[in-house]
C-alpha cells in the first residue's frame, strides 16, 4: 500500500479562510475602538483566534450554539492558566483547529483522528508563526497607532491559523481505492452519498479480514478482487452523479410542453413554410426528448446496479464471517477459495446486469 493524500471540497477551505479574515477583521475594529476611545489595549492573539474560528466553523443547526461557544471558550483555557509564550497561543489555535475539525467542517459526521490531531499540529504551528509575521510586520513596516495596522495583524493571524486547518480537507489514508472513495464520499449528497459510504465502510472491513489471512498468492488475489468490487461501486456513483447533473440540466418537462406547443402551432399554422418549419422545429426537440428518455433510463439503471454492487460488498464481508468461523482448509488456500468465490459473484453479478443491445429509439410522444 502507499500513502494517498487528496484534497476534498476545496472551496470549503478557501470559504473557511475568508471567513476566518472577516471576522478577525471585525475584532481589529473593535479592538482599535477599545484603544482609541478606553485606552484597553487588546493585543491579537486570543481575540484573533476567536474571532477567526467563530466566524470559520460551519457546524450542524443541532450544534451550532455549542460548537460556536467552545470555539470562543475553550482556547482561552491556555491564557487563563498563564502558560508561557508561545506555548499559549500554539495550544489556543490547536484547540480551535481540533473544534472545527471535529464538528464544525460543514459536513454531516464528526471528522476523523487523523484530520484532528494533523488539523490541531499545523494550526499550532501556523499559529505561532502568524504571530511572528505579525510581530515583523509591527516593527518594520506599519506605524504604531491607527486602525490599519490592527486590522494587518489581526488579518495575518487568522490566516495563518486558517491555513493550519487545511488537513479537514484531505483524504488521508494507506490504501488508494479508501482515499478515492473519502474524496467521493464527500461530493456526494442524497441516497447515492449513503451507498458509496456503505460501501467504504465494507471495504474496509473486508481488506482488515484479508490482512488476517497469511500472505501468499490467494491473499493477494482476494485482496485484487476485493479492490475491484470496490472500485466498480465507486464508478458507478460517479456515473450516476455525471448523468444526474446532465439531466437536472435539461428539464424533460419542460422540453416535452415545447414539443407540444410547436406541434399546436404547426398545425393551426395556415402557411405551409411557416408550417413546415414548426415541424422540423418540434422534430428536433423530440429527438433531444427521446435522448434525456435514455439518460433518464441510463440513470435509473446505474442506480440500481450500484445497490447491486454495495450488495455485493456486503457478501464479501459475509463470506469472510463465514469462512473464519469455520474452514478446514489452511489460510492459503482458504484465501485463494474466497477470491475465486468472490469473482464468481462479481462476474455473475455483471452478466445478469448486462444490457441487451440497443433498439432504435421509440418514436416521439405525441
Amino acid at each position: 500500500m502507499s500513502l494517498s493524500i487528496q484534497l476534498i471540497r476545496r472551496e470549503d477551505f478557501e470559504s473557511r479562510c475568508l471567513y476566518a479574515l472577516v471576522g478577525a477583521g471585525a475584532m481589529a475594529l473593535v479592538a482599535g475602538v477599545a484603544r482609541q476611545v478606553l485606552r484597553v489595549p487588546v493585543e491579537p492573539g486570543y481575540f484573533a483566534l476567536a474571532a477567526a474560528a467563530v466566524t470559520a466553523v460551519k457546524p450542524q443547526p443541532a450544534y451550532s450554539a455549542l460548537m460556536r461557544a467552545a470555539v470562543v471558550l475553550l482556547p482561552a483555557l491556555p491564557y487563563v492558566f498563564g502558560l508561557p509564550y508561545p506555548l499559549q497561543h500554539a495550544l489556543a489555535g490547536a484547540i480551535a483547529a481540533g473544534l472545527l475539525a471535529w464538528r464544525g467542517h460543514g459536513r454531516d459526521g464528526v471528522g476523523t483522528s487523523t484530520q484532528l490531531a494533523l488539523s490541531a499540529g499545523a494550526a499550532a504551528v501556523t499559529t505561532v508563526l502568524g504571530l511572528y509575521v505579525q510581530e515583523v510586520f509591527d516593527a518594520r513596516f506599519l506605524p504604531s497607532r491607527g486602525y490599519f495596522p490592527l486590522l494587518v495583524d489581526y488579518a495575518v493571524v487568522a490566516l495563518f491559523w486558517s491555513i493550519g486547518t487545511l488537513p479537514v480537507n484531505l483524504a488521508i489514508d494507506l490504501d488508494a481505492v479508501a482515499a478515492r472513495g473519502m474524496r467521493l464520499e464527500a461530493t456526494l449528497t442524497g441516497e447515492v452519498r449513503g451507498l458509496v459510504t456503505r460501501a467504504l465502510g465494507l471495504y474496509r472491513q473486508s481488506q482488515a479480514e484479508a490482512r488476517k489471512l497469511a500472505t501468499g498468492e490467494g491473499r493477494v488475489k482476494l485482496e485484487r478482487v476485493l479492490v475491484k468490487l470496490a472500485q466498480d461501486a465507486f464508478n458507478l456513483a460517479e456515473s450516476h452523479t455525471v448523468l444526474e447533473g446532465q439531466l437536472s440540466a435539461a428539464s424533460q418537462g419542460s422540453v416535452d410542453s415545447q414539443v407540444q406547443e410547436l406541434r399546436k402551432r404547426a398545425a393551426d399554422a395556415q402557411d405551409g413554410v411557416a408550417r413546415r418549419q414548426l415541424e422540423r422545429a418540434a422534430a428536433s426537440l423530440g429527438e433531444e426528448l427521446n435522448h434525456l428518455d435514455a439518460l433518464s433510463r441510463r440513470r435509473e439503471r446505474l442506480h440500481a446496479q450500484l445497490h447491486a454492487q454495495v450488495a455485493l460488498l456486503e457478501r464479501a464481508r459475509v463470506c469472510f464471517i463465514g469462512a473464519r468461523a469455520a474452514s478446514p482448509l489452511d489460510g492459503g488456500d482458504r484465501a485463494l477459495a474466497l477470491a475465486d468465490k468472490l469473482s464468481a459473484l462479481d462476474l455473475e453479478s455483471a452478466s445478469s446486469e448486462a444490457l441487451p443491445p440497443q433498439v432504435r429509439a421509440p418514436a416521439v410522444r405525441s
